[in-house]
């Protein structure tokens, strides 16, 4: 019998972050982990939590999906063209894992290929590879949190939304 009382979250991390975490390749040196909530973002689910909890790996990531599914209406947007922010109770990078129309809907407020950058957990830069200026604006604001550091450190790279899925630009 298989009881939880927690919700789970996608979360993005480094792929070279050590531990028996559960993850999922997502591609440009990152990975889909999960954390328990709320709060969320304090521990990330295990193997070993995965057998305790009586899940299958299929189970939490869909878990995972809907709770931040059902979690989208908190999303704001900060800023406009060319370059604006996400905020997302601190797990802006979450979004990136999301698939319900949000990038979509985002796209039609950028020039060209939506594109963004996530330096770290709970930023999120959002421009268009059309936009010179918001690319410039982007990598800024990448390079700004690398120096600053940060335990939650992500991708130095911006990232661009294509039908495979998010590529490094």
């Amino acid at each position: 019998m298989q009881v939880t009382h927690t919700t789970f979250l996608p979360l993005l991390r480094r792929a070279k972050d050590p531990g028996d975490v559960v993850a999922d390749d997502f591609g440009a040196g990152l990975v889909v982990a999960y954390t328990f909530g709320p709060p969320y973002g304090e521990r990330a689910v295990t193997w070993e939590d995965v057998d305790q909890l009586g899940l299958t790996h299929c189970r939490l990531r869909t878990e995972a999906a809907d709770n931040l599914a059902r979690r989208l209406d908190r999303l704001r947007v900060h800023g406009s063209s060319p370059a604006f922010m996400l905020s997302f109770d601190g797990l802006e990078s979450s979004l990136l894992a999301a698939d319900h129309g949000i990038w979509d809907r985002l796209a039609e407020s950028v020039t060209g290929e939506l594109t963004v950058g996530v330096p770290a957990r709970d930023v999120v830069v959002v421009t268009g590879t059309g936009s010179p200026s918001g690319l410039d604006k982007a990598r800024r604001t990448v390079d700004r949190v690398f120096f600053a550091g940060d335990e939650n450190l992500l991708s130095p790279d911006l990232l661009v939304r294509r039908p495979g899925g998010w590529e490094p630009l």
